[in-house]
């Protein structure tokens, strides 16, 4: 199970401030078996070479219908014709696609996707241009996860469940799979709105611990409520009372018990790695998965 093992881009945080390119870490990670990659948004790929394309792309993206911008993703991917008014930047994009060949990206964001919308025009603008920016990354399977860090307190599951409709719903000529994570809310209930929402789950156990140890809900309730099918993806980094580690080892987390409720219920989807960044991601990670294949 563990031999599949991805990542989530933002361990490359510290590496990609000290100057290191997006594409290069995205290649050598992918010739050392991590071929899944969530690509996490956030202020580290904003500063990288390929944040710099993106944030270009999301400017073109408002000049092609969504068929059209559809039609250029398949193209550039598939190495087809196509006609385009940024020829400069789509040139860009192919030579990215090239060095991501034969592996599987995926796209992630912070959202407040718990809370009723400030502007719902812009909300809604946010999610469209995420998901053509999952699409772009891998349009054989586009997946689209959000994460809202900033909701706390009481959650009103009607407007929480209306936004993931709503969501879902954006852009159907552009089918992909659309995830959320747990984070400050408890496993249970971001599962239960998730599957109320149409939406899949991304898991991260390590979130469910508070610093001392102690849960916000405990593993077994969750995972005695979760069906297989309600899962896209499985997060995997340690928490101690040190907070979470560089790389995966003893601590809080159980790996081995959730290795076996995933054996067991014959889990499909993928396994992605996302320790506190260091200087050295690389090695961080393949010990991770050494230990990880150790459980």
């Amino acid at each position: 199970m563990f031999e599949k093992l991805g990542i989530v881009t933002n361990i490359w945080a510290e590496e990609i401030a000290n100057g290191a390119r997006f594409d290069e870490l995205m290649v050598e990670f992918g010739a050392n078996g991590f071929k899944d990659m969530e690509v996490r948004e956030g202020d580290y790929l904003r500063n990288s070479e390929f944040g710099q394309l993106i944030q270009e792309l999301e400017i073109a993206m408002s000049v092609y219908t969504d068929a059209e911008f559809r039609t250029i993703c398949d193209a550039v991917w598939t190495e087809q014709p196509y006609q385009t008014k940024h020829v400069t930047l789509f040139e860009a994009i192919a030579a990215f696609t090239k060095k991501a060949s034969g592996l599987t990206l995926s796209y992630a964001m912070s959202h407040r996707w718990l809370s009723r919308a400030i502007d719902s025009e812009t909300d809604t603008q946010q999610i469209i241009k995420a998901k053509k920016l999952a699409y772009l990354l891998c349009p054989e399977r586009p997946r689209l996860r959000l994460v809202d860090l900033d909701t706390e307190g009481d959650i009103d599951a009607s407007t929480a469940i209306a936004n993931l409709k709503h969501y879902a719903a954006l852009l159907p000529e552009y089918p992909m799979i659309f995830a959320v994570e747990n984070a400050r809310q408890t496993a249970t209930l971001t599962l239960a709105l998730a599957v109320a929402g149409g939406a899949k789950l991304t898991y991260d156990e390590t979130n469910t611990y508070r610093a001392d140890g102690t849960t916000v809900n405990p593993p077994a309730e969750f995972w005695s409520a979760v069906e297989m099918t309600d899962l896209t993806s499985v997060h995997f980094k340690q928490k101690t009372e040190a907070g979470v580690l560089s790389e995966v080892s003893d601590g809080y987390v159980n790996f081995r018990a959730i290795a076996e409720h995933l054996k067991t219920g014959h889990y499909t989807g993928d396994l992605l790695l996302e320790n506190t960044p260091t200087a050295h991601s690389l090695g961080d990670a393949l010990r991770s998965r050494a230990y990880l294949l150790s459980c």
